[in-house]
């Protein structure tokens, strides 16, 4: 019997991750609620972080409706509490110094866009 894996903390990014930013409004990637509730799912801690502060994060959960799979909004600060173990960002230089996954930027809007239930899949491993 194998032993269970230690849960994770899951840090995604607002912007150009999660949403595509606009003056007027964001709009949220496609997979964005799939990927937060599979992780969630698995037992893991789902946090949302940007540079644009706390209440940004938090508005952004709420705007969209992640709350029922989002433990913590924050600040995207190098002390934050808990610590992320794995991030998912658009920053190539953020995922080198956290760890996590490398996606590209939501610039527009993209139906067919899938990757971040493909970074949900790499997070969870196999079914």
């Amino acid at each position: 019997m194998s032993e269970p894996r230690p849960s994770l903390n899951v840090y995604f990014d607002v912007d150009h991750t999660l949403v595509y930013p606009t003056q007027a409004a964001s709009a949220l990637r496609p997979g964005a609620r799939e990927a937060m509730a599979r992780i969630k799912a698995a037992g893991h801690g789902v946090y949302v972080w940007s540079a644009g502060g706390q209440t940004y994060s938090e508005r952004t959960v709420e705007r969209h409706g992640l709350g029922a799979w989002v433990d913590g909004c924050f600040d995207k600060h190098p002390r934050v509490d808990p610590p992320p173990d794995v991030i998912i960002d658009d920053d190539w230089y953020l995922v080198e110094k956290y760890g996590g996954y490398l996606v590209s930027q939501y610039k527009a809007v993209n139906e067919r866009d899938r990757e971040l239930l493909d970074v949900a899949g790499r997070i969870l491993g196999p079914r």
